[in-house]
């Protein structure tokens, strides 16, 4: 590359930078003094290919409002903000969180919104009615939103049962998890895999896994491997239960202690003994020596219902 060709692509405008080539999201980093923080599981997707797909698998409409979490340094916000109405960029890191606001602005992105903070402690059911609420949904009511996300790999459990079991009108949820996240997600009873995280997003959500992801296409890389999930919100949970508190009481006392027998963990659930529940599995003609993973969705739902009624 001669000097002069060299000079004039240093003085690109950063609208026209690609933040998934990896020397332009150097160069950025640089400039700001920034490193990726590998305790706040800062790994920038470098790839443009699987970005389309991430993008493509979201669907933007111009009538979307969606919630890039982790966004870092844009990878996902900026894409997403050229086709949809409006996008809300939420980054803990405070370095972060200036770049993408610079970014935005040199970009003539005004409908992406940078907050910064926890995602665990923000209200992003407010956020979304203050911020978009009069515009998307014609009033000060929260449009639907969509999550898209490259989530840092100690966020997911929380995050999700936040999400989830939170007020903000979800439609769709395109994320990045790490692969064995994202197996958990989809098991089905029995196996090793099955667990509360697996109940949590079959009760809400049908969930895909479209694609996985090699780590090394990411800087710095992480030291697993990712995959893609996506997860429609179902006009209503799969089962129908008449007390969901119990419910996920049930649930939860049956993973927290998975080498139990279903009576052992059930026993003290909603202030019943364990041989209160020994009678209520009986009349159900359900084995007592039965583990928690072994339960469908199904028999958890019958499972609190039973103690219910």
């Amino acid at each position: 590359m001669t000097s002069n060709k060299r000079k004039t692509e240093e003085r690109e405008p950063a609208m026209r930078g690609k933040v998934t080539s990896p020397a332009y999201l150097k160069k950025i980093l640089r400039e700001k003094k920034l490193r990726p923080r590998r305790s706040l599981g800062q790994h920038f997707l470098i790839d443009g290919n699987i970005l389309e797909k991430i993008i493509e698998a979201a669907e933007p409409a111009q009538s979307d409002l969606i919630i890039d979490i982790g966004a870092g340094p844009g990878t996902l916000s900026f894409p997403l903000a050229e086709k949809a109405a409006g996008v809300i960029a939420v980054e803990l890191d405070a370095g972060l969180a200036a770049l993408l606001r610079e970014q935005a602005m040199q970009r003539g992105l005004g409908n992406l919104a940078v907050v910064e903070g926890d995602v665990r402690r923000l209200d992003l059911y407010k956020i979304s009615r203050e911020l978009w609420g009069e515009k998307l949904s014609g009033g000060k009511e929260c449009p639907a939103v969509k999550i898209v996300a490259n989530l840092p790999y100690y966020l997911v459990t929380p995050l999700l049962f936040q999400l989830l079991q939170g007020p903000l009108p979800l439609r769709r949820l395109v994320i990045m998890v790490q692969l064995e996240v994202a197996t958990r997600l989809m098991a089905a009873p029995g196996g090793k895999d099955y667990g509360i995280l697996s109940v949590l997003c079959q009760y809400y959500t049908e969930p895909r896994l479209l694609f996985k992801v090699s780590r090394h296409v990411f800087y710095p890389s992480p030291a697993v491997d990712s995959a893609v999930v996506l997860l429609d919100l179902l006009p209503k949970p799969a089962v129908e239960i008449p007390d969901e508190e119990m419910f996920w009481q049930v649930v939860r006392a049956a993973f927290q202690k998975r080498r139990k027998t279903i009576l052992n963990a059930l026993a003290g659930v909603g202030g019943r003994s364990k041989r209160d529940w020994e009678k209520f599995l009986l009349q159900k003609g359900i084995s007592s020596r039965r583990r928690g993973e072994t339960f469908s969705l199904q028999e958890f739902a019958n499972l609190s219902e039973m103690f219910y009624n």
